[in-house]
């Protein structure tokens, strides 16, 4: 019966799709309405943030990675889509819940479209600095589907986490100020503008567990280092995904009812 709902509320998105789409499309443009610098600010953060690393750690503790900056875009950008993401889905339930009682569609479209916003920005960000990369690695064109491939890959684990944070904090307000925080530890510990081949046991199991670190490796591998992923490494990441997508939206269904009680 479970698959059955599951497999009805699968085919109402993708019936829907074009709702879905034209939502995330309208939060992308709301996102930056007003401002002057528009769209340019999903390449100012980060790329400032990137400068300021880049600055201590090679001037000021002698870091000797070669084109050390960009091994901190091609991490740092993915970094803050996945921040962002999940930071604006924990209250996407709680803010708008007026559209979560009419139910002129899929429910689960808020947060959906909340990401999927949030991924438009991301490709677009990378959009126009890809060039940069592609002048310190001419193989880069080559590898380009598979950055697709792997920036897919991310978008379904955040689908799915987004969908768990999101559930949780209808029930429990704290979650979305937990996290303020927890994102702070959880940045120090994905190896964005460090390789986790430079951490030594026992404190690289830390980085090890943590799901995210298999994305952030995967896009140094080959947008810094122009390299493919090996089988194992696209095995893992599509196992890390699919099952994140699969439990955050079962989680989802079985506490949709209880949300519309409690928001």
């Amino acid at each position: 019966m479970k698959i059955f709902i599951l497999r009805q509320r699968v085919k109402s998105i993708y019936i829907n799709r074009r709702m879905l789409w034209d939502m995330s499309s309208s939060q992308l443009k709301a996102k930056y309405a007003g401002l002057k610098l528009g769209a340019w600010w999903v390449i100012i953060i980060p790329l400032t943030m990137a400068l300021c690393i880049n600055f201590i750690f090679v001037l000021v503790f002698k870091v000797n990675i070669p084109n050390y900056l960009f091994f901190i875009l091609s991490g740092i950008f993915p970094w803050f889509f996945i921040s962002q993401a999940i930071s604006e889905v924990t209250n996407v339930f709680i803010v708008n819940r007026s559209m979560l009682r009419q139910g002129v569609f899929p429910r689960e479209f808020i947060p959906l479209a909340s990401i999927l916003s949030n991924f438009i920005n991301f490709i677009l960000g990378f959009a126009i600095i890809i060039p940069l990369f592609i002048l310190i690695n001419k193989s880069l064109g080559y590898l380009f589907p598979l950055f697709i491939l792997i920036a897919l890959l991310n978008l379904v684990f955040v689908l799915g986490l987004g969908l768990i944070f999101a559930v949780l904090n209808s029930f429990l307000r704290d979650i979305s100020y937990f996290l303020s925080v927890g994102m702070m530890f959880w940045f120090w510990v994905t190896p964005v503008f460090y390789s986790e081949n430079m951490l030594s046991f026992p404190y690289r199991w830390i980085c090890l567990i943590n799901p995210v670190t298999h994305f952030i490796s995967a896009y140094h591998k080959v947008l810094y280092s122009g390299k493919f992923l090996s089988g194992s490494d696209i095995f893992i990441l599509f196992s890390i995904s699919s099952v994140t997508l699969i439990l955050g939206y079962i989680f989802y269904l079985n506490n949709e009812a209880e949300i519309l009680k409690k928001i």
